[in-house]
């Protein structure tokens, strides 16, 4: 089963996002916050198979997390989906995130952005 690591702040969107993944055999893991999920990075003997984070984050910012991400010789190859509703896309081009998902996004638009990127 593939592991999907979501970073999302607005509960009822996380709770959402969760529940759809697991109804598609994801194994999911979710955050509320930068420092959780990185808290979970650091202690993980495993790494998910993808990121899907939100960039307005209420600690934290999605694009420079990522930007650390692609940095760590560990983390670099983890594919990172970044989301907002209120970002351009062209803030993900040199984040090093694979993709960017525009809130409120297309249910199928979401498995099919995931299905890219894990195989």
């Amino acid at each position: 089963m593939k592991t999907i690591f979501l970073v999302e702040d607005d509960q009822g969107l996380r709770e959402l996002i969760h529940f759809l993944l697991t109804d598609k055999n994801y194994e999911v893991e979710a955050f509320p916050n930068a420092t959780s999920f990185e808290k979970r990075l650091e202690t993980s003997n495993q790494d998910p198979d993808l990121i899907l984070m939100d960039i307005m984050l209420p600690d934290g910012n999605g694009v420079d997390l990522c930007k650390g991400l692609k940095k760590s010789n560990h983390k670099k190859e983890i594919p990172v989906l970044l989301m907002s509703a209120h970002a351009n896309p062209s803030i993900a081009d040199n984040s090093g995130a694979c993709d960017f998902i525009k809130k409120p996004f297309d249910i199928e638009e979401l498995y099919t952005r995931i299905q890219k990127y894990v195989v």
